[in-house]
Order: structure tokens, then C-alpha cells, then sequence
């Protein structure tokens, strides 16, 4: 049995250690893109949130008052606004009438 002893050139050595350095630095900026992308998600998702709280906070004060305007409608205020009572009021049926109708489902 022979044992062969495969040795790495210089030309191969001075190859892979310009792979490993252009590695490890492309390595460093993405490490650096990550943690600053990290840092301005962070404070948009903070600047969100305290405009979530402010317009719920705002929707909060709107539906106060928007129960409190309900409550205060009156007959005499509709009818101050124009609106009258109709004595003999039309609702659609939703019983089928006889009338005839062109049927395109069966074509």
C-alpha cells in the first residue's frame, strides 16, 4: 500500500485564504446591515405603537360621543329635521310572486 501525501500548493494556499478573507468580510457587512436593519425596525414598530394608542385613543372619544348623540335623538328632533311618519309604510315581499321571468339557468 502506498500512502499518498497530497500537499496544498502555495498558489492554492494564497487562493483559499483570499476566499476565507472575502467571506469573513462580506460576513462582517451583513452582520452590521442585520443589526442596523434590527435597530430602525425596532424604532418604527415603537413609533407604531404610540400611534396606535393615540388614534385608539381618539376612537374612544369619537364613540363617547357618538353614544351620546344616539341617546339624545327624539321624535320632536326628527321631526324638526323633516322627517314625518308614514302611516301606510311598502316592504318588499320575499315571498315569490306569479309573475313570469326569462329563466337563463337552463340554456
Amino acid at each position: 500500500m502506498r500512502n499518498k501525501i497530497k500537499t496544498i500548493s502555495y498558489d492554492n494556499r494564497v487562493r483559499l485564504f483570499w476566499t476565507l478573507t472575502a467571506v469573513s468580510v462580506l460576513s462582517l457587512f451583513v452582520y452590521i446591515y442585520s443589526i442596523n436593519a434590527i435597530a430602525r425596525n425596532i424604532a418604527e414598530r415603537q413609533s407604531l405603537e404610540r400611534q396606535i394608542s393615540e388614534i385608539s385613543t381618539n376612537l374612544d372619544s369619537l364613540e363617547f360621543a357618538y353614544i351620546g348623540l344616539k341617546n339624545n335623538i327624539t321624535l320632536e328632533l326628527a321631526y324638526n329635521h323633516g322627517f314625518k311618519e308614514i302611516k301606510d309604510p311598502l316592504y318588499v315581499s320575499r315571498n315569490r310572486g306569479t309573475a313570469l321571468s326569462f329563466n337563463t339557468l337552463d340554456r
